[in-house]
């Protein structure tokens, strides 16, 4: 019977609504030898990333606060034990998957931003892919995370659009803001679909689970079959399949393990 392995799953801003956003999103297309766990950055947490400056907050809180039993993530025998990698959902060049890498050696750990940006370079069909993301002061962070993650400045990159909504906007249940963060989540995707994306990323952990309503706003602009040919990104999504993938293969030559 093949071993059960279990992904951290992490929401480093302290806003409950967006790990529950998350857990519906990932929990059907977990594997059944996989578990997800999840956990929100602690009150010290700001409650959204805004910018690099609650980014790093984000990143020092969830840090010095651990996972589980282990008091912080410097315990890297307990988080060894309990984990077999760590997804960081945040759609930034997110700190804290680095930190654990560099405190965890040998627990795969990864942002969703660079997830995304994988999954969309192999969906793309060699087409640009582009990034819907939250405010314009994510803008400067997200662009430079993708030039890291490419290397620098290539013509696969479409640009990332903002939609000025907030975070805790993105799952807000009050009708009158489901409308509005509906009809701009379709202005701004008909937007990228113009500049001839072959993949269109949702930029930001608060977005999960709006890959339809992105794909109409991509309809709006180039009509329904064409629209059919975009790949509309979740990085979450893609990172469980990833870093499932990479706690497969045994890269480090660890004996197995089973989680607790």
């Amino acid at each position: 019977m093949e071993e059960q392995r279990t992904i951290l799953v992490i929401n480093p801003n302290s806003s409950e609504s967006i790990t529950k956003a998350l857990e519906d999103a990932l929990r059907p297309v977990c594997s059944p030898t996989t578990r997800l766990t999840f956990l929100t950055g602690p009150s010290a947490s700001p409650p959204s990333i805004n910018d690099a400056v609650t980014s790093i907050q984000s990143a020092q809180a969830v840090f010095t606060s651990g996972a589980g039993s282990a008091r912080s993530f410097s315990d890297d025998t307990e988080i060894r034990r309990a984990h077999r990698a760590v997804l960081v959902c945040c759609f930034s060049n997110h700190p804290l998957a680095g930190m654990i890498r560099q405190a965890c050696p040998g627990v795969p750990a990864l942002h969703i931003l660079d997830t995304a940006v994988s999954a969309a370079l192999a969906c793309s069909s060699g087409a640009p892919f582009g990034i819907l993301t939250t405010g314009r002061a994510m803008v400067s962070d997200i662009d430079q995370g993708v030039l890291q993650y490419l290397g620098g400045a290539s013509t696969r990159y479409a640009g990332c659009v903002p939609t000025d909504l907030g975070v805790l906007e993105l799952q807000d249940r009050e009708p009158s803001v489901r409308e509005k963060v509906h009809r701009v989540i379709r202005e701004k995707a008909a937007l990228l679909a113009q500049r001839n994306a072959g993949a269109i990323i949702l930029g930001c952990a608060g977005m999960a689970g709006m890959e339809e309503l992105v794909r109409s706003g991509v309809a709006d602009a180039i009509g329904q079959e064409a629209a059919s040919k975009v790949a509309i990104i979740d990085g979450a999504k893609a990172g469980v399949q990833l870093l499932d993938g990479l706690s497969r293969c045994n890269f480090y030559g660890t004996s197995p393990r089973t989680n607790a």
